[in-house]
């Protein structure tokens, strides 16, 4: 991440230790990643008070967006809206094209901002200039060996792939579980592709397909889909396993395979403990009691 900061702010690349801003930014992010959201904050309020010292516009930019991404992931829409609409009149003033993925990505994130305070028309409006924004480059792009595309390649075709998965959380909420399904499939075929099978986001993707499949009462499809995510999880010693234990447990109770499902929902209790997954470990106790009032009646 540090040398895409360097990159993007045009530092060579032994200018890493010695330039203050981009430590003080690298330090951001880092509290950033940790959600530690106000350490973040102040952090990246340094940074700014750094470049704006130096008159460093270009420094100035990406802190902002640093900044939106803090509000954003805290849930502080009003500030995020606001930095991210700040961020986009300066990056297009600065002639970055209005196609750009920087506008791209944030354009996504003011859809979902959008989408969270119900403005229903703004939200679609924005998930759909991202998608069809994203899938023009793509129609221009040779897709048949993943290999031979270029890293910014790559980013374009993820960023596409984003913007479905976000669209398809949307739909979800709106309950259209069809349209839903139909456009997270879309995306774990990108991200199998080029993230692998047993990546985090594909895992991620499979597990909601299958959550979907479950809602929509296509419950051997919704259990293939767990079993997928749990093997390849295996594979990969992903910190979801707990969860996706949980789903499929939940899954069998549902399909009427008590047995089942209480074997998985305890396998879902012993790994949330062993990988101290709160959220897991909670929800595998609900799923255990539900099915012992299912044993009762």
């Amino acid at each position: 991440m540090l040398a895409g900061i360097l990159t993007w702010l045009g530092f060579k690349k032994e200018a890493e230790e010695e330039d203050p801003v981009v430590s003080v930014i690298k330090l951001g992010i880092l509290n950033l990643q940790k959600k530690e959201y106000d350490t973040a904050e102040n952090i990246l309020h340094l940074a700014l008070k750094l470049a704006q010292e130096r008159q460093d516009m270009q420094a100035q930019r990406y802190i902002f967006d640093v900044m939106a991404n803090v509000a954003f992931e805290k849930g502080d829409y009003p500030k995020a809206e606001k930095l991210f609409i700040q961020v986009t009149k300066e990056l297009l003033a600065s002639g970055t094209s209005f196609d750009d993925n920087a506008i791209v990505e944030i354009s996504l994130k003011l859809a979902s901002i959008y989408s969270y305070r119900e403005e229903r028309e703004k939200a679609e409006k924005g998930f759909q200039f991202c998608i069809n924004t994203q899938q023009s480059k793509l129609d221009s792009m040779n897709l048949g060996n993943v290999s031979d595309l270029s890293d910014h390649e790559k980013d374009t075709v993820l960023l596409w792939a984003m913007c479905v998965d976000w669209y398809a959380r949307y739909l979800l909420a709106l309950g259209m579980l069809k349209e839903a399904k139909e456009n997270f499939q879309k995306a774990l075929n990108i991200s199998e592709r080029i993230n692998g099978l047993s990546h985090p986001q594909t895992l991620v993707l499979l597990n909601d397909i299958g959550s979907v499949n479950s809602l929509l009462n296509e419950y051997d499809l919704a259990i293939d889909n767990f079993k997928k995510a749990i093997k390849r999880s295996n594979e990969s010693e992903s910190p979801d396993l707990p969860a996706f234990y949980c789903n499929l447990g939940a899954t069998y109770l549902q399909s009427g395979n008590i047995e089942k499902g209480e074997e998985a929902c305890k396998t879902a209790l012993r790994l949330a403990r062993r990988m101290n997954h709160a959220v897991a470990e909670e929800d595998a106790t609900e799923c255990l009691k539900e099915l012992n009032m299912h044993k009762v009646h």
